[in-house]
Formats: structure tokens, C-alpha cells, sequence
């Protein structure tokens, strides 16, 4: 009777920490589908390393709110999956669930229709980190 017992336990040992690791999931992008129930515009400008583990995608980086004014905010998440900078124009869609402390962004997957939410915490700072022209802050 120990024998099965014995063996049962030397299957969990081996296979539980490999049943255990996460899938991992390429950074996002910003959602290509325009959402009016996320009116901010948020360009992020950096990132600092991502960390992947079985609870999600963890980093921190900067970004502008692309708003009149613009202004910069240094941010920090915890979510299911990352999301890549986007300084080209693009932004990403967001709404605050807290004002000027959390925010929540669209974020799409590559290659997919599908659009995940982020929330960030931020720190809003009160000039952008990106140089922004009168019209491009304003109209971005």
C-alpha cells in the first residue's frame, strides 16, 4: 500500500512545477479600436525590464498624458500581460479609475482582436517627457 502512495507523490513532485509554469504572453499594443468609454490618450515612452511570473507582467516606465496640457507621469503595473512603448504617434486609450493616482488602458494582442485592461499606478508630473509641438499635444 506505501508503494502507490510513494509513487503518486513522486509524480506530483516531478510534474507540479511544470503544470505550474505560466504560458508566456508577448507584449501588448495599443488597442487599434476606438473605446469613448476610455476618452485619455497615453503615450508611453518608456519601460524598464518586465518581469514575467505565474502571477503576471510587472514593470514601471514613463509616459505622457496626452492632454491640454500635457503632462508626464511615471507609472508601475501589474497585469496579466506587458505592453510595448509607442512613441510613434500611436496612443494608448485609458480612463482613470483614480484621478491622477490609477489609470486603466486598452491593451491588444498581437496578431488577435482581443483587448485586455491594465491598470497603472501613477505619479502625474507637471511637464510631458516628450517634446510635443501646439498641435500634435492637442490633437495627438
Amino acid at each position: 500500500m506505501k508503494a502507490p502512495i510513494l509513487f503518486s507523490a513522486l509524480l506530483v513532485t516531478l510534474f507540479a512545477p511544470a503544470m505550474a509554469v505560466p504560458q508566456y504572453e508577448p507584449p501588448g499594443v495599443a488597442s487599434t479600436v476606438s473605446n469613448p468609454n476610455y476618452p485619455l490618450h497615453v503615450r508611453v515612452l518608456s519601460q524598464g525590464e518586465r518581469v514575467h511570473n505565474r502571477f503576471g507582467t510587472h514593470s514601471f516606465g514613463r509616459a505622457d498624458l496626452l492632454a491640454s496640457p500635457v503632462r508626464g507621469m511615471d507609472y508601475a503595473f501589474d497585469c496579466s500581460t506587458g505592453f510595448l512603448h509607442n512613441e510613434n504617434g500611436d496612443f494608448y486609450q485609458g480612463r482613470w479609475k483614480k484621478p491622477d493616482q490609477e489609470m486603466e488602458i486598452l491593451v491588444q494582442r498581437m496578431g488577435s482582436d482581443h483587448v485586455d485592461k491594465c491598470t497603472l499606478k501613477v505619479t502625474m508630473k507637471a511637464e510631458p517627457y516628450g517634446k510635443y509641438s501646439g498641435a500634435a499635444a492637442s490633437n495627438p
